[in-house]
């Protein structure tokens, strides 16, 4: 007995050492670490955005929406959106984006999507420390809790459109935001103030027409932290109301689209199928986001006994994106649908207030810093695999596609009139062929193509 615990005492001698050699070592060269960081993280991002392969909707938004024509120029794309915008729906902006990425070279896409993926993490780097200092374990960490908790990567980072939709569509509601997240009450000087003003009610507007429940959710943030300036009592900004009505515009403007209303056609909305989205909101929350909220709440219990500073106003801040996340979920009770993909401005907003309450702990507690070392530690050699799995699952499916394509090539050449292929049904790192694939498919590959359901 006396030699286990004379064992046990030295193991956790020797952990409490290598964590305070590493925690100091990280400190001395931080600006070392830092751009390690960042490297690994574009490189992993890029490495799967240059491996996924067109897959579904890219290849509609190939051609000029409701033409038979590739798009070829910006022009073209111009009237796409306009096709699109009356006879499908009112997501012009990130739209646009979907059909510029497409247009471009895959590696210069895969690029421009891997810089907007790291545009997104630096923006909720800066929205959880806001004016604070610099910390390298919250970046790791947030990080870690994107690739984690994101309940489809492949949906909404990976595959272009739908990166277009939510990544770039989030990215730039995050960047409108920021302001709100950094005003300290100061005055600025007339110009400045008109300036702002025109700015962010242009980027109001854009942020407002990129995706239906995450920009409802934003609309709601402005309400909140005007709610928060006139608590601190500071003066409510002119750039905010302008803001405000930009997002306003942007956010009706996308709603008011023509197309949604021919896609939805007349679909009953009473009082039971109120009820069943209800539940069906709540129940895909609580199924894909369980471990988030579980998190959070834990956060807060452990906000409230080791706050460091101005622990009122932090708090307000948290539950600023803690109420937005919630409401961008009840949100899609409008909608006839919850994909997990419109989940991920809501994992983003949860993400957010978290780390608010995190960044804010009173870390001169040993055992806090210790707990935040042990998290970064486990969460990166869970990465490992997990990296291992997302490169071999979207790898095989570009060798599926990559195996089509010669098929398809000798079939055209041979005067086949179809291919067959087994439909592929995607996976948390790649988006899967919906069932008008085929029909999308045919019109790129001037080929009938016929999809056959997966074999068990």
């Amino acid at each position: 007995m006396d030699i286990s615990v004379n064992t046990l005492n030295k193991g956790i001698t020797f952990l409490r050492h290598a964590y305070e050699k590493t925690e100091a070592i990280v400190n001395k060269k931080s600006g070392l670490f830092w751009v390690i960081a960042v490297l690994v993280c574009f490189s992993v991002i890029f490495i799967l955005n240059i491996l996924t392969p067109l897959i579904s909707d890219d290849f509609a938004y190939m051609f000029v929406y409701g033409e038979d024509r590739l798009v070829s120029s910006v022009a073209d794309i111009l009237e796409s959106q306009e096709n699109h915008y009356y006879m499908w729906g009112g997501r012009s902006i990130v739209h646009f984006i979907a059909q510029v990425l497409l247009l471009l070279p895959p590696y210069v896409a895969g690029l421009l999507n891997s810089l907007a993926y790291m545009g997104y993490i630096f923006l909720i780097y800066y929205h959880i420390k806001g004016r604070g200092k610099n910390s390298l374990s919250l970046f790791i960490l947030i990080t870690l809790a994107v690739w984690f908790l994101q309940p489809v990567l492949g949906d909404t980072v990976f595959w272009l459109t739908g990166a277009a939709n939510y990544l770039w569509g989030t990215t730039l509601i995050l960047l409108f935001l920021l302001p709100f997240r950094m005003y300290q009450g100061r005055k600025n000087n007339v110009v400045t103030q008109i300036l702002m003003s025109v700015i962010i009610f242009i980027c109001g507007v854009i942020a407002g027409w990129t995706n239906e429940n995450t920009a409802a959710a934003m609309l709601l943030i402005s309400i909140l932290y005007c709610a928060y300036f006139y608590l601190q009592k500071w003066n409510i900004p002119a750039w905010l109301i302008t803001g405000f009505i930009g997002s306003l515009a942007g956010f009706f403007l996308m709603i008011a689209a023509p197309g949604n209303y021919v896609r939805a056609g007349h679909s009953p909305f009473d009082l039971f199928v109120f009820a069943y989205r209800l539940f069906n909101s709540t129940h895909t929350l609580l199924f894909y986001c369980g471990p988030l909220l579980l998190v959070t709440l834990l956060m807060y219990i452990i906000f409230y006994r080791f706050p460091y500073k101005n622990s009122d106003n932090n708090l307000r801040l948290s539950l600023i994106y803690t109420i937005a996340a919630i409401a961008a979920v009840y949100a899609m009770v409008l909608s006839p649908t919850f994909p997990r993909r419109a989940l991920f401005g809501v994992v983003t907003y949860l993400i957010i207030g978290t780390g608010i309450l995190f960044y804010n702990l009173d870390f001169r507690h040993n055992f806090i810093r210790q707990a935040r070392m042990l998290i970064i530690t486990f969460g990166l050699f869970c990465f490992l695999f997990t990296f291992y799995f997302a490169i071999k699952e979207i790898n095989s499916f570009r060798n599926i596609v990559q195996e089509r394509e010669l098929i398809i090539k000798q079939a055209k050449e041979d005067g086949k009139s179809e291919c067959e292929f087994e439909r592929f049904s995607g996976g948390i790192y790649i988006h899967g062929e919906d069932p008008f694939s085929a029909e999308l498919m045919s019109r790129y590959y001037g080929i009938k193509i016929k999809l056959i359901p997966p074999k068990d």
